[in-house]
């Protein structure tokens, strides 16, 4: 069931390169979200007349604690440049949960998470849950350079809870230089869960790796949504049962159901 409700900004800060991340107090969407749904945010503060931009912007939940949601952002384009200009205090349009295409945990027994750039973001809540549940977990978190480690504060963090990490860079600049996906031989064994958000290449290699080596995998996936609820018909993607939306029957989808992405 999703929420439409104008939340209030506990906090918006910047954390390194272009991501910043903001906190806000909504307490029927942290009470209901699970690990791989999203939200629908509004860039501008609730009630002030603007609409420009109209639409809002798709963004994971990151975290919940108690009443409260976090979501990190890239800043990329106007929408989410605006973003930044929102304060404590402000409050803003936000729908959701969205969607339906969760990441199951049940009866896993050992997981290997593939986090590339921002898509940590998108696997950060499953891995929380993971970690109350007991379950083996190794994060594999890849970005560009150090600076676009975001949330290397809040992995750093969930480790003192048993989580294994693992950093990667593509220049070296932090942990193994490298990608993540070239170390997965190590961690996945025939008892493996794979879970993973990220870049397009990331996934389609996920998506090939997985089939080869016979491992539950499950892709969380990002697209340009103007709705969120599946009216739009604007981010649907090629699946073994036709076309299906990512923002409605995703955003996650086991790999082996993905014809194109």
């Amino acid at each position: 069931m999703a929420f439409e409700v104008e939340a209030k900004v506990l906090e918006n800060r910047f954390v390194s390169g272009i991501t910043w991340e903001i906190r806000l107090e909504a307490e029927s969407i942290a009470k209901t979200t699970q690990p791989g749904q999203f939200v629908m945010l509004s860039t501008h503060v609730a009630d002030n007349g603007e609409y420009d931009p109209l639409n809002r912007r798709p963004f994971a939940v990151a975290d919940v604690e108690g009443s409260e949601i976090s979501i990190f952002y890239d800043v990329v384009g106007r929408g989410t440049r605006k973003l930044t200009l929102l304060r404590g205090g402000n409050r803003v349009h936000l729908l959701g949960p969205l969607g339906e295409g969760v990441f199951p945990t049940e009866g896993v027994k050992k997981a290997v998470v593939v986090a590339g750039g921002i898509g940590a973001s998108g696997v950060s809540l499953l891995v929380k849950r993971l970690a109350e549940k007991g379950i083996p977990t190794t994060v594999l978190y890849g970005a560009r350079g150090k600076e676009f480690l975001s949330m290397r504060g809040w992995y750093d963090k969930i480790s003192q809870r048993g989580v294994e990490i693992r950093y990667y860079t593509d220049d070296g600049s932090f942990g193994k230089k490298g990608f993540p996906v070239e170390d997965l031989d190590k961690f996945v064994d025939p008892q493996t869960v794979i879970y993973a958000c990220g870049p397009k290449p990331l996934l389609r290699y996920l998506k090939d790796y997985s089939r080869q080596r016979g491992v539950k995998t499950y892709l969380s996936l990002d697209r340009r949504m103007a709705c969120g609820w599946g009216v739009c018909l604007g981010c649907v993607i090629k699946t073994d049962r036709g076309f299906e939306r990512v923002c409605k029957e995703g955003p996650v989808f086991e790999a082996s159901r993905i014809v194109e992405l």
